[in-house]
């Protein structure tokens, strides 16, 4: 009678209680829950804009969505996007440093600073940045206490330089690889 009762012990435990299935299928649930959520968050954290990623975060952010313009004031501490006639705040981070100048190249090759980009809300515009429909964005070299950046306008990165002579050759060698190449339209 004893081994009869250990066989049908034996077989009245083959699968798996209820309660075992319920607790399991929560422990996995949980973790699921835990990956995919940090995961969303990931995904949904906006990148801090600052002039080593600004070309990249913000052809990201706005993809495919026209002309598209990046304005700041306050020192560039506010940031705003104006897309035709509607213009919003900047929801990521920004961290454009203090004191930022913004240079552009004239026609003689020669560094100008641009002082004066306009006023908005009767405050004075510190940085203008235009990301083109076809994906190009403005050229730029951008001088902060943390270093000077070039700011390509066809696709490229932003590229921390070591001064302003190196900021000319990549300027120059862009608009020299832009007239020899019908590649980009």
């Amino acid at each position: 009678m004893n081994t009869n009762f250990t066989k049908n012990l034996y077989t009245r435990h083959k699968g798996f209680s209820l309660l075992e299935l319920i607790v399991v299928v929560l422990i996995v649930s949980l973790i699921g829950f835990l990956v995919f959520s940090s995961a969303v968050k990931q995904q949904q954290k906006t990148k801090i804009l600052d002039p080593s990623t600004l070309p990249s975060t913000f052809r990201a952010s706005f993809k495919g969505q026209g002309d598209i313009e990046l304005f700041c004031i306050n020192k560039c501490k506010e940031c705003y996007v104006m897309q035709g006639a509607n213009i919003s705040p900047y929801e990521g981070g920004i961290d454009f440093g203090k004191e930022l100048k913004v240079h552009l190249l004239d026609d003689d090759n020669h560094f100008v600073e641009v002082d004066d980009l306009g006023r908005i809300k009767d405050k004075k515009v510190c940085l203008r940045y235009h990301l083109y429909a076809n994906g190009s964005t403005s050229q730029m070299v951008i001088v902060n206490k943390q270093g000077i950046y070039f700011l390509p306008s066809y696709f490229g990165e932003a590229t921390k330089v070591a001064d302003m002579e190196e900021a000319k050759e990549l300027w120059i060698k862009e608009d020299y690889s832009l007239r020899d190449s019908g590649s980009f339209y």
